[in-house]
Order: structure tokens, then sequence, then C-alpha cells
């Protein structure tokens, strides 16, 4: 399932989010919406982001899902090219009868697939 096409993927969460909406990165830093799409614009090239498998989806409340997900991805980031197969956690909270997603938490490096089995 592709995600986004690249050129829109930088502004995606900006429209999508609520407004206190985090992006938790490898590194452990976090990150707003608007930051994500300043940071994507800038040194991140995308050229490929699709779900791979689903490992859990599960209604916590009738107002708040949570997700977790293998994500293929494809980019450059400052010059250096990445093919990455990491596991996602997010949070949606439905919001004036909208879903919008809340939080996302990116894994490092590749996913072992087999594990979820």
């Amino acid at each position: 399932m592709n995600l986004l096409i690249p050129k829109k993927w930088p502004h995606f969460f900006v429209g999508n989010a609520t407004p206190d909406f985090l992006f938790i990165r490898p590194s452990g830093n976090p990150i707003d919406a608007k930051g994500f799409e300043q940071m994507i614009t800038g040194d991140i090239v995308q050229e490929k982001a699709e779900i791979t498998k689903i490992h859990r989806f599960e209604f916590l409340s009738d107002n708040i899902v949570m997700c977790i997900f293998t994500l293929g991805s494809k980019f450059t980031y400052k010059g250096t090219p990445n093919d990455d197969l990491p596991t996602v956690t997010s949070i949606f909270k439905k919001v004036n009868n909208v879903w919008k997603i809340h939080w996302m938490q990116r894994s490092t490096g590749n996913s072992d697939l087999s594990l979820w089995d």
C-alpha cells in the first residue's frame, strides 16, 4: 500500500495530524508536524514510503486507534541513500469525527518480519 506520492509526503502531517502530534525519530528526538515538513523538504529526498505489513490494528477506545506496521522506506538523507524497513507505531485520535494522526514512532534500520509471525 503506497502511502503517499513522494512530492506530497512532506506536507502530509501538517493537514492530517492533531495539534499536539509528535513524530519520534529513530534518534529518540521528537518533532512536530511543521518540523517534520521542514526536515523532509531540507535534508531528505523521499523516493518511496509504503506499508509492507500491518502487524497490529487495534481500537483502544471509540476515539483512539493504535496501528503498528512495517514501512518500506527508500530515501536519500544528506546525500546518503537509505533503503530501510522500519517498524512504526502510530496512534490515531478521532477529532470532530475525523481521524487524525496523534503519535508516530519509527524504529531504526531493518525490521525482521519473521519475528512478527
